[in-house]
């Protein structure tokens, strides 16, 4: 039997090993066979910025990862940070959950609500040692929203975004813990910290006789533009005027020997061959900070392809053809299922997924195109400023929808991505029609968002007062009310309240 066959057989059918931890107590069911699961994800990551693709940045590790897997040509995330994270662990449309529009913030109270079902739920029910390392930003608040509770058995992270490189705090609070505990770590950068323990976890805290599914969403280069001197001497020739062009280049070459150290440990480990391995970044990179998206057009906060369609590379020895350049189109809310599919692990979500299992696409040169459409949508930075757009087969229409206090500006954009797929000829006047149609798409899937979802919020309420320890600022479970609260939306009341909201928005959740 060929390698390749014999490597997607053994991922898809697995054998159960049923064994007892205590006297007539089974424990987990531990699966023999079924591949480790890996995903490394960058924050803000440039499309130009990596040395496969000509950068003057020093990624060895990612280009290895290219070499050795497959580059993922056409995988497209979010514009901002949190819905990409969310469609990520829940294969769901952030759009319904309420978190597509921007991040959320510290000063925030939101969160993915906890009646959704998390992708390492699914995996640690079925035998897989579950672990994350890194910047969670689904919620915070409530013991239920944090990383312990959606599934990860080991946790070492910040809670929130905008987390400094040296000191882990966030509007003055610590923001660093270990499963729920705070943890100091002084003077270690926070890449080196990620690497450091993703590496410890994999060489002394799991468990060995399980598979394990490991996420590791590094800060690197997300803002604050911060590098340690090691990796700034390295690029002399850049400048940080007007753009901090060094030290984001710094930051990306960390996150790079970040991957290089994870990467030694699963091949030190002896699990490389059985380890399917996916490196992404959750949007486009921002300019203004020094990253390159050329030659798409638009980055991070746009949903030009610069700002959604992003670097992704995955590794799958024996089942994925090293070096392939994979074009066929996968979205961040594919990974779930398509995970699940290679691992023979069954999907618990009681809701249905809105993405799809492509592993089809991974594994089959020939397999058929992605059905149906792709949205996105940004509120970021702007109040009342709205990115929206759809990709239907080759075509994709951007709008960019201006709420002023007394009128509203809508600019259009309509490109065909396989004749022009840098987006440099608006085709929006010469077919109007087609503008319509996809413009009605747009506004219906719009109408999924709760009105009362997030959107932008770059500052908080001058009341608001950051915690010092937000760790022990996350209200523990027992302590909060199992249900949600619906307001004064119930019975007939809320059925007419939603008639004359209509298109604005879901009056409840989901």
């Amino acid at each position: 039997m060929p390698r390749p066959l014999r490597a997607l057989l053994s991922a898809l059918f697995v054998i159960v090993i049923v064994c007892f931890d205590e006297p007539g107590r089974a424990a987990t069911a531990a699966p023999v066979g079924q591949p480790n699961i890996v995903i490394l994800l960058a924050d803000d990551l440039g499309w130009a910025d990596v040395g496969f693709r000509g950068s003057d940045i020093q990624t060895p590790n990612l280009d290895r990862l290219a070499a050795e897997g497959a580059v993922l040509g056409r995988f497209y995330a979010t514009p901002i940070c949190t819905p990409t994270r969310s469609a990520l662990m829940t294969g769901r449309d952030p759009m319904k959950l309420g978190s597509v529009y921007a991040g959320f913030q510290p000063w925030a109270e939101g969160g993915i609500s906890p009646d959704e079902h998390f992708m390492p739920e699914s995996f640690r029910a079925a035998g897989y040692d579950t672990a994350m390392i890194g910047k969670w930003h689904l919620g915070r608040h409530i013991e239920q929203l944090t990383p312990n509770a959606r599934g990860f058995d080991h946790f070492v992270g910040h809670l929130n975004t905008q987390i400094d490189y040296f000191d882990y705090t966030v509007a003055g609070g610590v923001d660093l813990q270990e499963n729920g505990d705070t943890i100091e770590r002084p003077g270690t950068y926070a890449t080196d910290l990620h690497a450091a323990e993703a590496v410890r976890y994999l060489t002394e805290i799991r468990d060995r006789s399980k598979p394990f599914f490991l996420y590791v969403p590094f800060l690197a280069p997300h803002s604050p533009m911060q590098a340690p001197d090691k990796s700034l001497k390295k690029y002399p020739r850049r400048l940080n005027l007007p753009t901090p062009r060094k030290t984001y280049a710094a930051m990306v070459d960390s996150l790079d020997q970040a991957v290089g150290e994870i990467l030694l440990a699963l091949e030190t480990e002896g699990v490389a061959d059985n380890t399917i391995i996916l490196f992404f970044s959750d949007n486009g990179g921002l300019e203004v900070f020094g990253a390159s998206n050329a030659p798409l057009r638009g980055g991070k906060l746009e949903v030009f392809e610069g700002g959604v369609r992003v670097t992704a590379l995955l590794k799958w020895p024996g089942v994925i053809q090293e070096g392939a350049d994979i074009a066929n189109v996968l979205s961040v809310l594919d990974i779930f299922p398509t995970m699940a599919a290679a691992a023979g692990v069954k999907v618990q979500s009681e809701k249905p997924l809105d993405g799809l299992n492509r592993l089809s696409a991974l594994t089959d040169p020939g397999a058929a195109p992605r059905d149906g459409k792709l949205y996105f949508a940004s509120n970021s930075p702007m109040f009342n400023r709205y990115r929206v757009g759809v990709i239907d087969g080759d075509w994709k229409l951007v709008q960019i929808i201006d709420h002023k206090n007394a009128e509203t500006h809508v600019k259009n954009f309509l490109f065909n991505l396989r004749n022009d797929p840098n987006e440099k000829k608006n085709l929006a006047k010469s077919e109007k029609k087609r503008v319509t149609t996809l413009a009605k798409a747009i506004d219906r899937w719009r109408a999924k968002h709760p009105i009362n979802g997030v959107r932008v919020a770059i500052v908080p309420h001058p009341g608001w007062r950051a915690p010092k320890d937000y760790a022990a600022d996350v209200t523990p479970a027992e302590e909060v009310i199992d249900a949600g609260y619906e307001g004064y939306v119930a019975g007939v009341r809320g059925q007419l309240l939603q008639q004359q909201h209509g298109g604005r928005g879901r009056i409840k959740y989901d």
